[in-house]
């Protein structure tokens, strides 16, 4: 594929990944707000908060908890606190401290701060990344979990804090963690690699690359989907590591997701995959597929819908130049 190409399909995912972002934001302050009928916090409040941490003075966890919510509030808060010199090194403190509590609520904070722009991201990333990498395998749920989304906040807040968290070790230890058995921590491992390939795109490193391939066939396809598309447009894309079991696994997801009369993102990351995938074993795979089910009606339909139709035709685009004498494309005309 194109350079041009690929860069097409990419930035026709950054709003997906910028909403996902947002989103993630909302459902924090929706899901985590202790005190979501509370007044307002005043930006008064959030500096006396942010003093004490600067002065290493005795914080409490309700103090804590408080300027988490506050962070969400108001972007204005998370400029306070940064602004405030000793502030984040203080949060760090918290978050290596003895009481998990405590450690939860400050990397909270951490999570929060992250949300700002691409200057909050480093910032937080140079004082907190090595922390919050650690922190991906301790033993409580919660501390790994949100640590996972803190670094995939920072992530996503642009590539200078990637490749810093990258070069603290971020990706391999994510990577890691896709095994786990805990849907938590997969689902906020997987968020933070999906900031990362995008991030990085092909400044993605090989060793990663071929990495994440090798454990993403291995992952439910409902969940993967993104992050394997994205992957799919690096310039090094491992073909050769693509597997006759693995086509037929994103096809039998597929052929269920597509009789649907709204078919959902995963719809649209798996046919661009398949056309990223871009060789006639491949090909042969999927329009025979598709013929066996009886799935040339269904592809027409999905060539009016206006959310898919582009991603159909990248894939039979690619698909024809290799077999243009498909009994596939016979019968999709006729």
């Amino acid at each position: 594929m194109d350079e041009e190409a690929i860069e097409t399909i990419r930035e026709s995912s950054r709003s997906i990944l910028v909403l996902n972002r947002r989103k993630h934001r909302d459902e924090e302050a929706d899901d985590r707000r202790s005190m979501s009928n509370a007044l307002r916090i005043t930006t008064d409040t959030v500096l006396h908060i942010s003093n004490k941490l600067k002065t290493k003075a005795s914080i409490s966890l309700p103090e804590l908890q408080m300027l988490k919510n506050a962070l969400m509030d108001d972007v204005s808060n998370i400029e306070t606190v940064l602004q405030t010199n000793g502030a984040l090194r203080g949060l760090v403190r918290e978050m290596i401290g003895n009481e998990v509590n405590k450690q939860c609520a400050a990397t909270g904070c951490c999570c929060n701060l992250a949300l700002g722009d691409a200057r909050a991201g480093i910032a937080v990333a140079k004082a907190a990344g090595p922390y919050l990498i650690t922190a991906l395998h301790n033993y409580a749920t919660e501390l790994a979990v949100t640590s996972a989304w803190t670094i995939g906040n920072l992530a996503g807040s642009g590539p200078k804090a990637c490749e810093l968290l990258s070069v603290q070790g971020a990706i391999t230890e994510l990577c890691n963690l896709l095994p786990n058995g805990n849907e938590e921590i997969r689902e906020a491992a997987l968020y933070a690699l999906v900031h990362f390939a995008y991030q990085l795109r092909d400044r993605l490193s090989s060793e990663h690359l071929h990495g994440l391939f090798r454990i993403l066939p291995h992952l439910n396809v409902a969940v993967s989907s993104q992050l394997l598309f994205i992957v799919s447009c690096h310039a090094e894309f491992p073909h050769n590591l693509v597997t006759e079991d693995f086509v037929h696994k994103m096809l039998r997801y597929l052929t269920v997701s597509i009789e649907k009369s709204h078919p959902n993102d995963n719809v649209i990351y798996l046919f661009r995959t398949l056309a990223n995938f871009n060789s006639p074993e491949v090909c042969d795979i999927v329009l025979s597929n598709f013929v066996l089910n009886n799935k040339i009606n269904v592809i027409k339909k999905l060539l009016d819908n206006e959310n898919v139709k582009d991603s159909v035709l990248w894939f039979l685009g690619n698909a024809y130049k290799w077999r243009s004498k498909h009994e596939f494309f016979e019968k999709l005309l006729k």
